[in-house]
């Protein structure tokens, strides 16, 4: 019998797990949502901390798709160089490189499907 009342039949750990960012954007079915998560990350930071990054590094004001790419292109750039904010760029450096890459997945499937409909239609 489960300690857990409510959840009897389910494993202890299942209910338990942390869902980490990384997951967070694995799990993202459109860009949109993406995109979500993205600004969802960045308002886990407080804008002081944001405000302290060199201007180069801090995030764009309204996240939108175009600025994800450039963004983590611009964090991993700068990630060595800002002893200061090192450890801040590297957790945004990390998170929006991951990001780019499945913007870039979520893109190429939303392609596919696209041609596929063609073909058929």
């Amino acid at each position: 019998m489960s300690i857990h009342p409510l959840y009897p039949h389910h494993e202890p750990f299942a209910r338990m797990s942390a869902i980490s960012w990384q997951q967070r954007l694995d799990a993202t079915r459109s860009v949109q949502e993406l995109i979500d998560v993205g600004r969802d990350f960045l308002a886990s930071f407080e804008p002081f901390e944001l405000h302290a990054l060199p201007d180069h590094c801090r995030p764009p004001v309204k996240l939108i798709e175009a600025d994800i790419g450039s963004y983590a292109f611009e964090l991993v750039r700068h990630e060595c160089s800002t002893p200061d904010a090192q450890e801040l760029i590297h957790k945004l450096a990390r998170f929006f490189s991951h990001a780019a890459a499945r913007l870039a997945q979520l893109t190429a499937y939303d392609q596919q499907r696209r041609d596929l409909e063609q073909r058929s239609a």
